[in-house]
């Protein structure tokens, strides 16, 4: 049986091969060329200066554009790939594995400003790959990391080319904690606004979608006034792939009037539904099929720079779709709710790994839904409840690594490393305008200065 030019190229490989030959034999005449980009017209640099010292990312693409040429210019890569030396183990956990995801996260940190417009990132010994993806200051592993071999290569790398070329502009985020009172729905109207608010007010002038999906409580839809639009979300989520409705006609603005008199289109609202209410819980599996809530938002991914789910605490039918169509979840905590904190390391050791089965479904290979660190939300805190807070956070480390060998420092501590152990956890503090807010039907972010400030300094801590 023949093979195809990428199986021989893999199979030609030694099984010691070293990075140079893996890139030269394997990854730029067979995988990038399947990406599109070709060496010869000058889309591929090998030894790439990332900006971020004398550091180099092995290989750095980006297609030519116009007169100007890629290997001349130097400039703005589309994609970077890190390579490992093939007898290197870079299996899921392994301490090579974290020591190279790192190291890529490095390279697409906005810092290495050479590299400050990649997009995609991609880590690769040629047994195994994982392709990540950059929104802002947000990186992520958008795919599991597949063992490669002779048989699926093919199909692997046409997949990996197909998340490249089609995925769409928006990041997803799924606000979440299994402990309800933890400021869901405030985070999420108060976010939606500060990136929504055009720049020239102080914002970020991006295009963002919220979507409440709490129809039991639809805080969200109540706090903002928000009237429904033409056609209801449960009945577009039985009947997605119908031509008879319109994604525009299940969305509501939000409209506001600033100090300038002006009125602003700022975000937009897919808003809770009632008539979930009148299904029994046990009824929804069986008419709504799992995935539906992210098929329906992949329809307008390339409308939106940000899209905000809203999600209920519990583990029900709400909670999965939201959770299931998220890139990453967000997670508000508080510093003195050790229930709120014990079941942020279970989402993100046990739920949300769960859920990324379910949602390879229907997308094959994706990774799981990526846990941002957590934030404490609305809390004064004195030295003393932070450090208490410190204490508790590492003893659910370190049992959840002795039980599981997971390390979740990164999801607590974002800013400790083996050098620097700095375990500070961002602190929205508690402004009291903030709730008091929600009766006039305007976030408190566009209406009182100290809540702005916070908002603000939130959307440039994790995102932008």
């Amino acid at each position: 049986m023949a093979h195809t030019s990428l199986q021989q190229a893999w199979l030609n490989l030694a099984p010691g091969a070293l990075e140079p030959m893996i890139a030269d034999h394997l990854v730029i005449p067979e995988m990038l060329k399947l990406f599109g980009f070709t060496f010869q017209r000058g889309e591929i640099v090998k030894e790439y200066p990332t900006g971020l010292g004398a550091q180099k990312v092995d290989i750095a693409a980006r297609k030519n554009n116009g007169i100007d040429n890629f290997s001349h210019s130097l400039k703005a890569p589309s994609l970077i790939v890190e390579l490992k030396r093939r007898s290197k183990n870079i299996s899921p956990n392994t301490a090579e594995y974290l020591s190279l995801v790192r190291q890529l996260k490095g390279y697409l940190d906005p810092e290495a400003i050479n590299c400050s417009q990649a997009k995609w990132g991609i880590i690769t010994n040629a047994d195994r790959i994982q392709l990540f993806r950059r929104h802002g200051k947000v990186i992520y592993p958008f795919t599991n990391n597949i063992e490669l071999n002779a048989g699926n290569i093919d199909e692997k790398i046409y997949l990996l080319k197909d998340y490249i070329e089609n995925n769409c502009n928006s990041l997803v985020i799924a606000l979440y904690n299994n402990k309800g009172g933890v400021g869901k729905t405030t985070t999420t109207i108060n976010l939606a606004s500060i990136l929504s608010l055009p720049s020239a007010k102080g914002g970020f002038g991006k295009k963002v979608l919220v979507v409440d999906f709490d129809p039991n409580q639809k805080d969200l839809t109540e706090i903002l006034g928000i009237k429904p639009g033409k056609v209801k979300l449960l009945d577009f989520l039985k009947d997605s792939n119908s031509k008879d409705y319109a994604i525009d006609d299940l969305i509501s603005p939000y409209p506001i009037k600033l100090k300038d008199g002006k009125w602003y289109r700022f975000f937009d609202v897919i808003p809770a539904d009632e008539g979930f209410l009148e299904v029994p819980p046990s009824s929804l599996p069986s008419i709504l099929y799992k995935g539906s809530l992210g098929k329906i938002l992949s329809r307008v991914k390339n409308k939106y720079d940000y899209i905000l789910i809203d999600a209920p605490p519990g583990s029900n039918y709400f909670t999965k779709e939201a959770i299931i169509a998220s890139d990453v979840v967000l997670m508000p905590s508080k510093h003195n709710g050790l229930a709120s904190l014990n079941n942020a390391a279970t989402a993100m050791k046990d739920i949300l790994p769960q859920l990324g089965q379910e949602r390879r479904v229907y997308s094959p290979e994706l990774a799981d839904p990526t846990p941002l660190p957590i934030f404490f939300n609305g809390e004064q805190m004195t030295p003393a409840q932070e450090k208490q807070a410190r204490e508790e956070i590492n003893k659910i480390i370190d049992n959840v690594m002795q039980s599981d060998k997971i390390d979740l420092t990164p999801f607590f501590f974002p800013k400790k490393t083996e050098m620097v152990k700095n375990e500070e956890i961002f602190n929205l503090p508690n402004i009291a305008h903030i709730s008091s807010a929600h009766f006039s039907r305007r976030p408190a972010a566009l209406t009182n200065q100290l809540a702005f400030v916070a908002y603000k300094r939130f959307v440039e801590e994790y995102f932008i």
